[in-house]
């Protein structure tokens, strides 16, 4: 019973996402695995309770002691698929749940009610997966007694089989109807006419939110007491929407300093005394090679040996670069800089290469004055490079941040930068830092001479930015109108704001950009970790589909989901195909 029917786009989509999914505790995914059963059995009502729950979901049951009957839904773990007729009416012809778990759901269209799940409380139900079960998989393979052989004798019969799915809210009120073939032979060339024998995921987000689902059938194969294909289907791994988790609240995942004591790779509390370094970092840097921090710095922030060694997410343990004030800039002093060196040179690799950690931090409330709650509190930097200590390459880099942050503790949206140092949070228990790609600047001038080697830098650069608007990005110095499909929504180069005392005196003579650490990178081999956990994975996909469609300065875009080369800070098809190339690959330092 294969199928000859490729996939559209959106529904491989959807079910990337949940094959992802594994079974777990999760109460926001039900997966049937947390209800006992002997081996090769079933659950079918007799019990009389009128349904069972698994995670946070409720399926009812009808069960008939009478007639020894029962319609809803049931549980099993049959592995035979080779069996037919109603004795196989508890068998997935696939001989497991999704994702060759043991447990799987069996749902009847018998008398009413139909068979209907019930959450807790209303969601968004991400999806779920379907197949069929033998007696109705094969009852349209062959035909029986009572249905016909799919496509009739010459094939050419137009048949289907239609499992309706409807939301409704909490009220009963319909929400929206989401159909999907379990068979399908209504197409002209009879090569693609299919009966599903694999779990496929079925995308219910668009019913929004629902307190509950009610599932029926449909069929071509009618007579006088109605449908005679059989009224069953199987179901696996309902997902809830609130299942899926996400890196954080800001718009764009950095690269994380610490793991989790349980090495589950989210981000961890640098204070915590069990949690440990990301083993992505292969070195940091080992020596200052120069330092001259904006004129008015306070002493305790000085002390540039703070920027070497590892990253330990303290808001203390940093070198700040200062800060100019409008009078500064006025008079040409320029801003802060500092110079490190690292004793194993860094090498352009597959991925990104080295990491900048500023002590940013996530704004939790909009104080009124440009503080806005889920955007950062940014000190931004240049970052530059060189293999020979005098000659330094910029990174090209965009900010499109339209207007002046004038309070000191004002926030802007990271969507909006790129390859700007200081745009993730290292801070108030959580450690990440900006990421940077060698290959960003393989065509300049100064690498394509041989000045700055790619694959032996010894020397980063950071040069603070006072956020007045006075410094500028070097877009247009460095993307290619002809390749660059956004071209002339920023073309030329744009001011930088970020948060800047604009008094003549800041109030605050310690900020500027304050440098923690630079770590450099082990190579990934994978571009699709866009979470560089190591893996590619369900916080990938979920990450990637958030910024589907979008380009660089629009809120959901991500620099790390840009994953074809050459990059072109575009969100697309051809970034999706480099994704499904590397789906669950993983990389060598991960352990």
């Amino acid at each position: 019973m294969a199928s000859g029917r490729l996939m559209k786009f959106e529904n491989l989509v959807c079910l990337i996402a949940a094959l992802t999914i594994t079974s777990t505790a999760n109460a926001d995914i039900a997966t049937f695995e947390d209800l006992s059963l002997p081996p090769e059995s079933y659950w079918n009502g007799s019990d009389e309770s009128g349904g069972f729950t698994s995670g946070s979901a409720y399926f009812n049951n009808n069960y008939n002691s009478d007639w020894g009957s029962w319609d809803g839904f049931s549980y099993s773990n049959i592995t035979d698929t080779t069996a037919a007729g109603m004795a196989a009416q508890y068998n997935a012809i696939t001989g497991a749940g999704q994702g060759n778990s043991a447990n799987y759901a069996i749902g009847y269209v018998g008398w009413a009610p139909l068979p209907t799940i019930t959450l807790d409380t209303a969601d968004v139900v991400g999806g779920l997966y379907v197949t069929n079960n033998n007696y109705v998989g094969y009852a349209m393979l062959d035909g029986d007694a009572f249905s016909k052989k799919f496509g009739g004798d010459s094939g050419n019969d137009p048949d289907w089989f239609m499992l309706t799915i409807t939301g409704k809210d909490v009220d009963g009120v319909v929400t929206g109807t989401v159909d999907f073939y379990l068979a399908d032979y209504r197409f002209a060339d009879n090569i693609a006419d299919y009966i599903v024998n694999t779990w496929q995921y079925v995308d219910l987000t668009s019913l929004g939110a629902v307190k509950s689902l009610e599932f029926s059938l449909s069929s071509s194969d009618v007579g006088d007491w109605g449908m005679n294909t059989p009224a069953y289907f199987a179901l696996d791994t309902l997902i809830r929407k609130s299942a899926f988790v996400y890196a954080e609240t800001y718009t764009e995942a950095g690269i994380n300093g610490y793991i989790n004591p349980d090495n589950n790779w989210q981000h961890a509390d640098p204070q915590d005394p069990n949690a440990v370094i990301n083993p992505i970092f292969r070195g940091w840097a080992t020596e200052v090679v120069s330092y001259q921090p904006a004129p008015g710095l306070a002493a305790q922030w000085s002390d540039p040996n703070m920027a070497l060694g590892p990253v330990t997410g303290s808001n203390v343990d940093i070198v700040s670069l200062g800060d100019l004030s409008q009078q500064q800039i006025s008079q040409g002093v320029l801003p802060g800089q500092i110079t490190l060196l690292f004793s194993e040179p860094i090498r352009q690799g597959d991925g990104y290469d080295f990491v900048v950690f500023e002590n940013a931090f996530v704004s939790s409330a909009n104080w009124g004055n440009g503080s806005v709650a889920g955007q950062m509190f940014a000190e931004l930097g240049y970052v530059e490079v060189s293999s020979n200590g005098e000659d330094f390459v910029r990174f090209p880099a965009v900010s499109l941040t339209a207007e002046s942050v004038d309070f000191s503790f004002g926030t802007i949206e990271i969507s909006n930068v790129y390859n700007l140092a200081g745009k993730h949070p290292n801070a108030y228990g959580i450690c990440t830092g900006t990421p940077f790609d060698l290959r960003e600047i393989a065509d300049d001038p100064d690498v394509v001479s041989g000045l700055v080697d790619i694959n032996d830098i010894k020397y980063v650069r950071i040069v603070d930015i006072p956020g007045s608007g006075d410094f500028y990005d070097e877009a247009s110095a460095h993307i290619d109108p002809n390749t660059w499909p956004v071209w002339d929504y920023y073309a030329n180069s744009h001011p930088i704001y970020d948060a800047w005392d604009t008094s003549s005196v800041p109030l605050y003579p310690s900020g500027g950009f304050d440098l923690e650490a630079i770590g450099v990178l082990k190579e990934q081999k994978y571009s699709a970790d866009i979470d560089l956990n190591g893996v590619v994975d369900v916080f990938d996909f979920e990450l990637f589909i958030s910024a589907l469609d979008s380009y660089f300065g629009q809120p959901n875009w991500m620099a790390g989901c840009d994953l074809a080369e050459p990059k072109d800070l575009v969100i697309d098809l051809s970034d999706f195909a480099v994704l499904i190339d590397q789906w669950r690959k993983t990389e060598q330092w991960r352990y």
